[in-house]
């Protein structure tokens, strides 16, 4: 089997600390780029139950199409956000999964779509 091997930044304690998510390339369901897979860490619980406070997100900087039902990370308001792609009224938005953030939902026309969710880990940090 073949493993993937990312790298990724977490503050532990006040400092800056250097680990690696290393987990098998067949978890991964769906085509992607490995050159443009990154680790992002979830704060919140906007996505919960699906994702959890502090989870970490392996998502694809290729991949900036918008898909209903997918989850992106997307840019608004200065602030990078996880959001889950839907259609509502024939129209394009950014939701959240948790309904008591159900107030949380962004036109897609004013967010930046920066890379598509593929997979998610629950982190213990």
């Amino acid at each position: 089997m073949n493993k993937i091997k990312l790298e990724y930044h977490q503050e532990i304690d006040n400092k800056i600390v250097k680990k690696e998510l290393e987990f098998e390339e067949d978890l991964i369901k769906v085509p992607y780029s490995k050159a443009s897979l990154f680790v992002s860490k979830v704060k919140g619980k906007s996505m919960q139950p699906v994702i959890l406070d502090n989870s970490l997100v392996v998502a694809d900087l290729s991949q900036k199409e918008f898909e209903d039902e997918a989850i992106f990370l997307i840019h608004k308001d200065e602030n990078m956000w996880i959001k889950k792609a839907s259609l509502i009224e024939q129209k394009e938005f950014f939701v959240s999964i948790n309904p008591d953030f159900s107030h949380l939902v962004y036109k897609k026309e004013d967010c930046r779509i920066i890379a598509k969710v593929l997979i998610y880990f629950e982190n213990e940090n």
